[in-house]
């Protein structure tokens, strides 16, 4: 049997100005359809941990909040990093962008750009994009730590972000 278990990912090893693009890349995806909706921005919020970064970082993730960088940008920080770093960014949008139920226009580009950046394949979004889905739907999402990342269920498949 396949259970869906997620965990949080630890950006905790990443220099502080990659994890500023983590949260940069989270707010511009928010800010893709000109309209930065309440649910997104409590998921976003969700996934800072502003204490172990330093308080000029700090006053740039706040600052991110009200004015978001651009999603291209923050995106290119993780042009080469490891996959579980890619895969975990690109299940963290989709969590963002699906909290408010919809996928906007805007949204919809922001994605395909991020999965082109990130170098991930269809095949690799589509099941990212279910994780994504299904972490909407378990029945502990609002317990959920965020950022979230995909671990193995009990039928060893692979760990996906």
């Amino acid at each position: 049997m396949t259970s869906t278990a997620f965990d949080t990912l630890d950006l905790s090893t990443l220099p502080e100005e990659e994890r500023l693009c983590f949260y940069g890349a989270l707010f511009a995806m928010s800010d893709a359809d000109r309209l930065m909706d309440e649910v997104e921005t409590e998921r976003i919020y969700e996934s800072l941990d502003l204490d172990h970064l330093s308080p000029e970082a700090r006053a740039r993730v706040l600052a991110q909040a009200i004015q978001p960088p651009p999603l291209e940008r923050c995106l290119h920080a993780f042009k080469d990093a490891p996959e579980e770093i890619r895969h975990g960014l690109m299940l963290n949008l989709l969590d963002v962008v699906l909290a408010d139920e919809s996928i906007e226009p805007g949204e919809h580009v922001g994605l395909l750009q991020a999965s082109q950046i990130l170098g991930l394949e269809a095949e690799e979004v589509a099941t990212l994009h279910e994780l994504a889905y299904a972490a909407q739907r378990t029945p502990s999402h609002s317990a959920l730590r965020r950022p979230i990342r995909f671990v193995a269920s009990e039928n060893g498949t692979h760990a996906a972000g």
